[in-house]
């Protein structure tokens, strides 16, 4: 109950913002666990050069975050630059930028609402197989 017995107001959830709209986007868990760990590791170290440099030839990469659709998308609206060394994609990180703890916070927030997404609709399923 809330104040003066007044149930309190529902209010519409706020429109995500673009970074929030283009990791929400992302509906395989595996990619936004890797998107996790990308931004997660150049948040926590930010001058390390081997975290701030993915190529997208190798093999776990591409398979994950290659064939997602919306996966490179996510990572360039977080602030990640696709460009080209040695002939092959690479995503990097751009001198003088830094990942943040608040883009962290927004990709676990995506990988929250994905898993109750997944844990949802395999419910839903199962229980419909129960009937």
């Amino acid at each position: 109950m809330g104040y003066g017995g007044y149930v309190s107001a529902k209010l519409p959830p706020p429109k995500p913002s673009e970074v929030e709209a283009a990791v929400q986007a992302v509906k395989s868990m595996d990619a936004v666990e890797m998107i996790h760990k990308l931004i997660y590791n150049c948040a926590v170290q930010p001058k390390e050069e081997k975290f701030r440099k993915v190529r997208l030839a190798n093999s776990k990469v591409k398979a994950v975050l290659g064939d997602t659709p919306g996966a490179v998308e996510a990572l360039t609206a977080l602030g990640w630059s696709l460009e080209e060394a040695d002939g092959e994609p690479v995503l990097v990180v751009p001198a003088g930028k830094f990942m943040t703890m608040q883009q962290v916070r927004v990709v676990e927030a995506a990988r929250d609402k994905l898993a109750k997404t997944v844990k949802d609709s395999h419910r839903h399923n199962t229980s419909s197989l129960l009937a």
